[in-house]
């Protein structure tokens, strides 16, 4: 009983006197431990310092840690530079708007002949447009560039400009030199792809067959004025390409002689639209000498002389088009344009003018688009063309007795005007897609003919 209380008290000694030797031992030998009304303070652990390379190694490594630090902002400016080459592409393909349509067709005519007399069979299939187009629009700079492949003119470039448009003052100015379209009316600007017709009507096909000219442009806007003048070659006037491959003078139109002054001023109200057009000009018709097999004084006959015919040509124009939206129907649109032309016979090389070579053309047409809903649409279209207007010329000029006859008077001046209505309906499947199917028929001023038109057309377009 005496060793087991022995054994307790010395277990209470020693865990009393446990603490003050660990606190004596923490201190150092020979410190006093502090009293027990005074806090300890938290234990510290301190992070034990790198050692210091000697110098030698220190001047060693320094220029290693240069190169890699070069190295890496070589790096980082090549990534830098390449990153900035790629952000360039990308806004320069931001800027390149890729567009085009191709219009399948089938026509069925009327008057179509199979024969080797007079073959002309147009009851066909046929690509009437394929277009691929391309425009940039950069700063002060705009290129477009516009082909056409089809079965009527085979491969062709349509429109070559290059711009410099202006950023500097309200009047929007854009000057333009190279291949664009004649700036007339508002028919020939109109995209084939946007026509309700398939084809223009019948004045600007007989006045303005090739829709496009060669030369310098300018157009700007101000507010609700519009302007567009060009100075061209004056193929416009006839012909698509008026030279050969050797510089020779063919198909009516001199490219280089003399110039021809085009455009356009009008107004653009938003659902109201109009202006007035001129032309003016001069060309030379040229008929190159056909072999005389009428001749006997040889076997190979004799080549005729070339004949030139020079002309002074005016056109004046005027045209309108109406927009208005139909309750439960749908928008509907009203367009007419008129042009009047004068043709003048000039002296050339010698020959004086014949007044019997004058002529004055009229021609005009209305049209009325009607859309029903967001997917159909009715086209009518009424125009006219009197290419020689009778009040216009001497009746002497068409007497038997004179010489040497006009060529205007191989048709007689009472039965050359054509009158046409055209209806069309149209179907939008989409944004993408249009099919047109038109009715068309001509009356003749003269004896009728039985020469009516119906058009099947497919297009697609992005």
């Amino acid at each position: 009983m005496k060793k087991r209380q022995i054994h307790v008290t010395l277990l209470a000694v020693s865990l009393f006197a446990a603490p003050a030797v660990l606190a004596q031992e923490a201190t150092g030998a020979g410190s006093q431990a502090p009293a027990a009304s005074e806090a300890t303070p938290p234990v510290e652990i301190a992070t034990p310092a790198a050692p210091t390379p000697a110098p030698e190694a220190a001047a060693s490594v320094a220029p290693a840690i240069d190169q890699r630090l070069g190295a890496l902002e070589s790096k980082l400016a090549g990534t830098e530079e390449t990153v900035g080459a790629m952000q360039s592409s990308v806004d320069g393909f931001k800027k390149l708007k890729i567009g085009g349509f191709i219009q399948g067709r089938y026509e069925y005519h009327q008057d179509a002949v199979d024969g080797t007399l007079r073959p002309k069979n147009e009851n066909r299939f046929y690509v009437r447009h394929a277009y691929l187009g391309a425009k940039y629009e950069g700063k002060n700079a705009e290129y477009f560039l516009q082909i056409d492949a089809n079965n009527n003119d085979g491969f062709a470039l349509k429109d070559a400009e290059a711009s410099l448009v202006d950023t500097w003052t309200p009047f929007h100015l854009k000057l333009t030199l190279g291949q664009f379209k004649v700036p007339f009316g508002y028919e020939i600007l109109q995209s084939d792809a946007d026509r309700e017709m398939p084809e223009r009507s019948q004045v600007i096909l007989s006045l303005f067959p090739g829709d496009r000219d060669r030369g310098l442009r300018l157009q700007g806007s101000y507010e609700m004025l519009r302007l567009n003048v060009a100075l061209v070659n004056g193929a416009s006037f006839g012909q698509k390409d008026p030279s050969n491959y050797f510089g020779v003078v063919q198909n009516g139109y001199d490219p280089n002689g003399f110039k021809t002054l085009v455009g356009r001023v009008g107004v653009d109200l938003g659902s109201l639209v109009g202006g007035f057009s001129w032309m003016w000009g001069r060309t030379l018709d040229t008929k190159f000498g056909a072999l005389d097999v009428v001749d006997t004084s040889s076997t190979a006959g004799k080549l005729l002389p070339d004949t030139y015919t020079y002309y002074e040509q005016t056109r004046l124009g005027a045209d309108v088009e109406g927009y208005v939206d139909v309750p439960e129907l749908g928008g509907l649109a009203v367009k007419g344009e008129l042009i009047w032309a004068r043709r003048t016979n000039l002296d050339y090389a010698g020959t004086p003018a014949n007044s019997c070579l004058n002529s004055q053309s009229l021609g005009w047409m209305v049209t009325v688009v009607q859309n029903i809903g967001s997917y159909l649409g009715v086209a009518l279209r009424l125009d006219q063309f009197d290419p020689l207007l009778s009040s216009t010329v001497d009746s002497k000029c068409y007497d038997t007795a004179v010489t040497p006859k006009p060529t205007s008077a191989i048709a007689a001046r009472d039965t050359d005007r054509l009158t046409r209505l055209g209806v069309a309906a149209l179907l939008y499947a989409s944004s993408n897609i249009k099919f047109t199917l038109s009715y068309e028929h001509p009356w003749e001023q003269g004896p009728a003919v039985a020469n009516d038109i119906v058009t099947a057309q497919l297009q697609a377009r992005f």
